[in-house]
């Protein structure tokens, strides 16, 4: 069913494929930006509403504490009249009463006071001007009125008295400094202010004074007769909001609300104002733009309509001539250029069909040409391919690695002469076995050989191992080899191809860069050992001198406190020879003159060959050429070795040197006569031999042998008959 309606949605015409989409759209979005637009005006409205609301209840909570000042500022100017002062200071009622009273009527006229109620010391009261029968009760239930007398100064705000909620101003009376009472000045607070609030802004006002928590009942209001509002619960202000506004409730969808708190002198709740606004214009006002805006969107929709099915007929005309057109060149009825268009897609596509049509004739002509040239041109290609081909072999046969070709049954196809030389087999030994691989390559019997090369053909993904294959010496070499398979369109794997990569020397470099790595960690590890055995020694060593020191000459342990600090002497040396063979240490390669370092070195130790009597036969040749080196420490491991032989040679003996060359080196030899050398000594002639005596210690005698070393240089130590000797080679061109 789905797939019946697609199939009729795709073959209707290209026109109305554009025309309904369109107009989909088209009703979507203007219906979308007359709802949006709708609903963006009727929030705004709302929060101007709201805006008018709180307006209106702060002009309200103004007028109030205008009220409450005019109060006070006529409480104030009475309570300064002299009259009043002597009046009140004597406690005269009836003259007070006698001399307020048309002042308290001409107030009441002119500015509607309705209270005027003077106040005596502690807080009682003393005169009611309005109700005149009515005094003497104490009063401290009123704090306006305690506080302006204990203060001294006005006080004004709303506030509960005797004749209900009022706007009141209480200023303290005084003579000579001499605070008499209070003076109190009311006005009402009900219908008649609510009214005159509604005459001149024009919302109405209720006041709900307050009876209770959560309950408040109806002061005062400008309602007219009719259905009105109720006050719920819900609608009363809390900590959280302390003004509700409501905007178009359901059952008064032509009013605007709002509910906000009345404060007192001690700036508590004691009231509520209700603030109704009337909606109904605003109303009529949206319903008139919603009903523009509907017909503004389906006109649109309608020029937008017409619009597109104008366009698509003037867009759809050229295709379909273009069609047309194609159909003719598809039969071969045309064979002319289509008229050029516009530089727009329809203009680009009859071009590129005028473009085909050009291509379509020089096929015709290309394919009449190859028809009468094929077997030349099947000649040529054929002599390529050949050509091809023995390049290929070439390259293959001249690579520097192995390229070899197995079958599935295990027989060798093919395999280029490098492997075979490398290996030491003639290409007869080879090619066309099918158990060498198996053999000499995998290095296992024919039946295992089968077992891999069965599981080899299971795995279509190839493989690559590392192979240590012997070659026909006997000699072994490492090779990576890595193979890959060729299946039939089955799948069935027809042989394999892989190369064989000759790495024996790159395993040798490895297992050189380990060992070098195993020593350098040996050397940390020694360094580590030997300083940590440095303070305990120092520490044994002090001790046991201190012990040497305390003891007499004929205590026996005196002597057993010397081979301590003897023995302990001679560790500390080991300690400092070890120290110096394994600090590690880098060469900066200059151009030296090995003879001049030799020379040098000898000088250093004249001295002491002239003490013992050491004849020096030398024979420096003067062509051996500069080698490249750290002339500081080759200065340095000669000199020690020199050093060496000096303190070992037996008094009056001779020291040859001589130097020359061997084809890439610089040879030096050293000998001298060595009739108490052991041949353990030989062995470990760079370990330092420690005698007890500093002079005969030679602490760089093993980084001697390393300097020579990281030159690339050697050094053999030997016998020749009575006579030790010393053959020391180092490269002219430094390998560092």
């Amino acid at each position: 069913m789905f797939s019946d309606f697609i199939n009729r949605v795709q073959g209707i015409s290209l026109k109305w494929k554009l025309l309904i989409p369109f107009l989909f759209f088209s009703f979507i979005g203007t219906t979308s930006l007359v709802y949006i637009g709708l609903s963006s005006q009727q929030e705004m409205i709302k929060e101007e509403e709201k805006k008018e609301l709180f307006r209106y209840y702060d002009l309200f909570l103004a007028s109030v504490r205008q009220k409450g000042d005019q109060a006070l500022s006529m409480a104030t100017i009475i309570s300064e009249n002299p009259t009043i002062k002597q009046l009140l200071s004597k406690r005269d009622r009836k003259g007070l009463l006698d001399y307020t009273s048309p002042l308290f009527e001409e107030l009441k006229k002119d500015f509607g006071i309705r209270q005027l109620h003077f106040h005596i010391l502690p807080g009682k009261s003393f005169l009611r001007v309005h109700m005149p029968d009515l005094w003497g009760e104490m009063i401290a239930y009123r704090t306006s009125i305690m506080d302006a007398l204990k203060s001294g100064k006005g006080k004004m705000g709303l506030e509960w008295g005797l004749t209900g909620l009022g706007m009141r101003g209480v200023s303290p009376v005084s003579l000579n400094n001499k605070l008499l009472g209070s003076l109190e000045i009311g006005y009402p607070f009900g219908r008649l202010f609510l009214q005159n609030f509604k005459e001149y802004w024009g919302p109405d006002f209720a006041v709900y004074e307050k009876e209770g928590p959560n309950t408040y009942a109806l002061l005062a209001s400008t309602n007219g007769p009719g259905k009105t509002f109720s006050l719920t619960k819900s609608l009363i202000p809390d900590a959280i909001n302390p003004v509700r506004i409501l905007i178009a409730p359901s059952e008064f969808p032509n009013l605007a609300l709002l509910v906000g708190p009345i404060r007192d002198y001690r700036d508590e709740v004691v009231a509520l104002v209700e603030i109704k606004m009337n909606r109904s214009a605003i109303i009529t006002r949206l319903s008139r733009t919603k009903a523009l805006m509907i017909i503004v969107g389906l006109v649109s929709i309608c020029i937008s309509f017409f619009l597109v099915w104008v366009v698509a007929v003037l867009f759809i005309r050229p295709i379909r001539e273009i069609v047309v057109a194609v159909q003719e060149i598809a039969q071969g009825k045309r064979e002319t250029r289509l008229k050029p268009g516009p530089n727009d897609e329809i203009g680009l596509m009859s071009h590129s069909i005028n473009t085909m049509l050009n291509s379509l004739k020089e096929r015709r002509l290309q394919i009449e040409d190859y028809a009468k040239t094929l077997e030349q041109r099947v000649q040529e290609r054929t002599a390529d391919l050949v050509s091809s081909e023995e390049k290929h072999r070439t390259l293959v046969d001249n690579l520097p690695l192995g390229v070899y070709r197995i079958l599935n049954d295990g027989t060798i196809e093919f395999i280029n002469p490098y492997l075979v030389n490398i290996l030491g087999f003639s290409p007869d030994d080879v090619v066309g076995h099918r158990f060498f691989w198996q053999t000499k390559i995998w290095r296992c019997n024919k039946a295992q050989g089968e077992k891999n090369l069965g599981t080899l053909l299971e795995d279509a993904r190839g493989f690559r191992e590392e192979r240590a294959v012997k070659d026909n010496q006997g000699h072994e070499h490492i090779f990576m080899d890595q193979a890959i398979p060729f299946c039939d369109e089955s799948g069935k794997v027809l042989w394999f191809e892989g190369i064989m990569v000759d790495i024996t020397e790159l395993k040798r470099l490895q297992e050189k860069a380990l060992r070098t790595e195993e020593v350098r960690l040996l050397g940390e590890i020694s360094a580590r050992f030997a300083h940590e055995m440095r303070n305990p020694l120092a520490t044994v060593g002090g001790f046991a001198r201190r012990l040497q020191d305390t003891l007499t000459e004929n205590e026996r342990e005196k002597r057993f406190a010397k081979i301590i600090v003897d023995e302990v002497a001679r560790m500390e040396e080991l300690l400092k020879s070890i120290l110096a063979s394994i600090k590690p240490f880098s060469l900066n390669i200059v151009t030296v003159d090995l003879n001049k370092i030799i020379l040098s070195s000898l000088d250093e130790e004249a001295e002491r060959m002239a003490t013992k009597k050491i004849n020096l036969d030398t024979a420096l040749s003067p062509s051996i050429p500069d080698i490249q080196g750290d002339s500081v420490f080759l200065k340095r491991a000669f000199g020690c070795i020199l050093k060496n032989e000096v303190i070992n040679m037996p008094e009056g003996e001779t020291l040859s040197l001589a130097t020359g060359s061997e084809v890439d080196n610089v040879v030096t030899i050293i000998r001298h006569d060595a009739k108490g050398l052991a041949n353990e000594d030989l062995t470990q002639f760079f370990f330092p031999r420690f005698t007890g005596k500093a002079e005969t210690t030679i602490h760089d005698l093993p980084l001697a042998k390393a300097v020579i070393n990281r030159h690339g240089g050697k050094v053999d130590v030997f016998r020749d008959g009575e006579d030790v000797v010393l053959k020391i080679k180092l490269p002219i061109v430094s390998s560092v």
